[in-house]
């Protein structure tokens, strides 16, 4: 049974939680986010979803805020002994750039919304203030901003599954890291 808090071989529950809700709230967002952006300008479904996307986005955002602060509070595992240097501080700079990304591209959305001169709301039920005066010339910024960035975490993402396959698959059984997240037994 996994315990709440993070252990020195496997993650717990609040980690777990966060991570694959996190993953199909991201993945859900980049597709709701990609659709909508092409939909016609006048279509009334793209209001609708910019509305629910950008109330998600928040949602995610202070998802993310927590997520850096739990990762703080709670011990990590250790990487396996038998990967290489190399290996091991890749993985942390994938990381790194999850975590920085997982802030920068909510931020950013956020950024191209108040520049556009409009406030971020949740749901219709709560308004976060502006922060950022209306400035067309930054939300066209913000918006390329939001857009290379999303593109950024993807790759990341794609890296960070790749690497946690290489080491199920491909790598010495003890390199398996794919048991701590996931039920998967390790591999012996």
């Amino acid at each position: 049974m996994t315990g709440i808090r993070d252990a020195e071989f496997k993650y717990g529950a609040v980690t777990k939680v966060l991570h694959w809700g996190m993953a199909l709230m991201l993945l859900t967002l980049v597709v709701v986010g990609s659709y909508m952006t092409g939909l016609d300008k006048a279509d009334p479904s793209r209001l609708q979803l910019m509305g629910m996307h950008k109330s998600f986005g928040a949602i995610f955002m202070q998802l993310a805020v927590f997520r850096v602060i739990w990762s703080r509070i709670s011990a990590r595992p250790q990487l396996p002994e038998v990967l290489s240097g190399w290996e091991k501080q890749l993985s942390r700079t994938i990381t790194a750039l999850l975590y920085i990304l997982m802030l920068a591209v909510p931020f950013s959305g956020m950024a191209m919304s108040n520049f556009s001169g409009f406030p971020v709301s949740l749901f219709g039920l709560v308004e976060f203030p502006m922060v950022i005066a209306k400035n067309p010339e930054m939300a066209g910024l913000a918006k390329q901003a939001h857009v290379a960035m999303v593109y950024a975490l993807m790759g990341a993402i794609i890296l960070h599954v790749a690497g946690a396959l290489k080491h199920r698959y491909l790598d010495d059984p003890k390199a398996d890291v794919l048991p701590r997240m996931t039920s998967l037994k390790p591999r012996v």
